[in-house]
């Protein structure tokens, strides 16, 4: 068995696949748009703004995948008030460092700075420039 996490953006998909790619070492794998979706009844049309928009893309990195999407026009989304979190679970301080810096760069909040704390060697919490909240963390153990 094995947990991945999926993203659903209004809009911003594909910056934030390109963002999370980099962020986590990663690349981009199956990126389909909503151009490429076959009309199925009772689907609702897509207006031509949007059918370049991500209607799918996994990103696979060192570790994991991820996947994200942008959703129907007009079905918006957020990742609401912290009730949820991704734990990224570093190798090393410097690659925890090296995470936190990425998403601290245009972070909305920073919830908890980069520190020691009393179970991990270094552990921070930042909500992302879409809204997504992140714990970082390394423990030797």
């Amino acid at each position: 068995m094995k947990l991945t996490s999926y993203l659903i953006f209004n809009g911003q998909a594909e910056e934030a696949a390109n963002f999370y790619a980099d962020v986590l070492g990663g690349k981009i794998e199956n990126l389909y748009r909503y151009d490429s979706m076959p009309a199925e009844p009772g689907m609702p049309e897509i207006p031509n703004h949007y059918k370049q928009k991500v209607l799918h893309c996994c990103i696979d990195f060192p570790g994991g995948t991820m996947s994200v999407a942008d959703t129907i026009p007009g079905d918006e989304r957020n990742f609401g008030n912290g009730g949820h979190m991704l734990t990224l679970m570093c190798e090393s301080i410097a690659q925890t460092e090296e995470v936190y810096a990425k998403l601290c760069k245009g972070a909305q909040n920073i919830q908890c700075e980069l520190a020691e704390a009393f179970f991990a060697k270094r552990y921070a919490e930042v909500v992302d420039r879409y809204g997504v909240l992140w714990a970082i963390m390394f423990d030797e153990n």
